[in-house]
């Protein structure tokens, strides 16, 4: 018994690196101009809105930022790229939390390379730490503030002993109103010339929703000490 589960647990890590190879290399997921290319070709197929959430479901999964798809989704579909790009980033954050559940320790090792291939301010030890100490506070703060990864906190939070309904009510707390903010100011950009004044007030509300960020960060209970 043990070995065919050992046997299903390489299966998967292998498939797991197979897939991440062939995106990078095949697909370039890891290219802005070259996303955009790929949904501009399917953008008047059936279906095009059901693709999207798919498609960014399976790139967050895979590393690839959030913040990518709030701009790809406003510019597609204006304000209605929100439910697309919340409805990826939950379902891409439960299936990422299972698969560190599962794989605890091949998970670590392939998110610590993918962590501290450049230089960071607060460690995954540091981050993890919080997770079990504050729950669902905490990735609520996670999923606000811009330090970590969106996809990473996602492996990271999965390591941790946080519950699945925790982790959920903290991911939505966290992330509904900041990708709100961000797809209506992308939104609002992207029809700048016909509406100046609505793209003026979309920063401002973009901006005040940075500044209370920022604040709060510095004063949260939550705030990893260097």
């Amino acid at each position: 018994m043990s070995k065919n589960k050992g046997s299903l647990k390489l299966l998967f890590i292998v498939g797991f690196i197979l897939a991440f190879v062939y995106l990078m290399v095949g697909l370039n997921i890891f290219n802005k101009d070259i996303l955009l290319e790929l949904f501009t070709t399917r953008e008047e197929s059936p279906g095009f809105g059901i693709f999207f959430t798919g498609f960014i479901t399976i790139l967050m999964v895979f590393f690839v930022p959030i913040s990518w798809f709030s701009a790809l989704g406003a510019f597609f579909f204006g304000l209605r790229g929100f439910v697309y790009l919340i409805t990826g980033g939950i379902i891409s954050s439960i299936i990422s939390f299972y698969i560190a559940k599962i794989f605890r320790q091949d998970v670590i090792k392939i998110v610590d390379r993918i962590y501290y291939r450049k230089k960071r301010d607060v460690s995954l030890e540091q981050v993890s730490n919080q997770i079990e100490k504050h729950g669902v506070g905490y990735v609520f703060f996670m999923r606000s503030m811009p330090f970590i990864p969106f996809s990473i906190a996602n492996y990271v939070s999965g390591t941790s002993s946080i519950s699945l309904r925790d982790y959920v009510l903290g991911t939505i707390l966290g992330l509904v109103p900041g990708q709100f903010i961000t797809t209506y100011f992308f939104a609002k950009a992207v029809d700048i010339r016909k509406n100046p004044l609505g793209a003026l007030i979309a920063a401002a509300i973009k901006g005040v929703y940075v500044l209370i960020v920022i604040l709060w960060q510095r004063k949260s209970k939550y705030k990893t000490k260097e």
